[in-house]
């Protein structure tokens, strides 16, 4: 007689020990706002999941929310489980498993290493972007190709490239800060980093705001956007709602911005040749036809070569979450390299 192996119950999934055999993973994305952790297989099947805001009120209270949302997505049983991978915004010490520097965030020296102390667990450190190019050569939109890359547009910018096949990373796991590459060379705005001229800084979600109360001063005219940016604090969804009502100002807004970030894509395609520009994050994947778009479309005035196809990711928001969970199974794409 054959014996019936036991069986875990998962968010309406039967999960068997043949799991043991497939693998199962917890995946966990830490973005400028939101951390999102996941139970996944190593086919990159989600299985259970839950979201919330990051607790940034000090290292220790993002190590115990990062241990209650992994037992939340393992329903308490972790013995099911080969590794923990980790996506993290922010300057990393991959080799020593540190979140050095968090700037959407202001978390510091974060060392998520102690995770495996705490769940007896390995655990995998990566930039959060990093896992999404990760995730996007996998399974995603750069399937079978060796030269793409990733560009997050959310709360910062960041990014992550595939090269000849290889995931770069880097001596300490930092060879992708994209968003932190300055586009303006006077120098204008401060990015949250405290680097002043940053990508970032311009048009990303935290960026935009700034950079609509730095244009009031080129704009001619006046419109009921224009004076609310000059009146109170605004933010990056409200520069795209006005834009979608026809207010001249706003479009002026994200005409400028869809020139920088052009800019600074042209970089990227002269950096590292990709096949493909796989494009992620909160603002630009609410917005595809206002940041995704003109983008491609004046890319090839920038680039000094071929301009790649740059598309919305597939994979949507779960791009970086999805990552880490690969990355369980591919830790050696992962490792710095001296």
């Amino acid at each position: 007689m054959v014996a019936i192996p036991p069986t875990i119950k998962i968010e309406g999934f039967l999960c068997n020990r043949t799991c043991e055999i497939m693998g199962l993973a917890v995946g966990i994305d830490i973005g400028g706002t939101w951390i999102r952790v996941a139970l996944g297989n190593s086919d990159a099947e989600i299985l259970r999941r839950k979201s919330m805001p990051v607790d940034a009120r000090s290292g220790a209270s993002l190590l115990r929310q990062l241990e209650s949302l992994i037992r939340f997505v393992c329903a308490g049983d972790l013995s099911l489980v080969d590794g923990i991978g980790i996506g993290a915004a922010g300057r990393l010490n991959v080799r020593e498993g540190t979140i050095v520097y968090s700037p959407n965030t202001s978390l510091r020296d974060v060392n998520v290493k102690a995770l495996e102390k705490r769940l007896r667990k390995p655990v995998t450190l990566l930039n959060d972007n990093v896992a999404a190019a990760l995730a996007e050569r996998s399974i995603g939109i750069g399937r079978g190709l060796d030269n793409l890359v990733y560009v997050g547009i959310g709360t910062g910018i960041g990014g992550g490239a595939v090269v000849d096949g290889r995931v770069l990373v880097g001596k300490e796991g930092n060879a992708h800060e994209m968003g932190h590459m300055i586009i303006d060379i006077e120098g204008r705005l401060e990015c949250s980093c405290g680097g002043r001229g940053h990508w970032e800084a311009y048009t990303s979600g935290s960026g935009l705001p700034n950079f609509a109360k730095l244009l009031t001063e080129r704009y001619g005219r006046n419109t009921p956007f224009l004076k609310e940016v000059r009146s109170q604090r605004i933010e990056a969804k409200d520069i795209f709602m006005a834009a979608r009502r026809g207010d001249g100002f706003a479009k002026f807004v994200l005409e400028e911005s869809a020139n920088v970030n052009a800019m600074a894509f042209a970089n990227l395609v002269d950096l590292y040749d990709p096949t493909v520009i796989s494009v992620g994050g909160g603002v630009a994947l609410k917005n595809p036809d206002l940041v995704i778009e003109p983008i491609a479309d004046r890319l090839p005035k920038f680039a000094f070569n071929a301009p790649p196809a740059v598309v919305a990711t597939p994979l949507r928001e779960d791009a970086p979450l999805l990552g880490a969970i690969l990355s369980v199974f591919e830790p050696s794409s992962c490792e710095p390299r001296d």
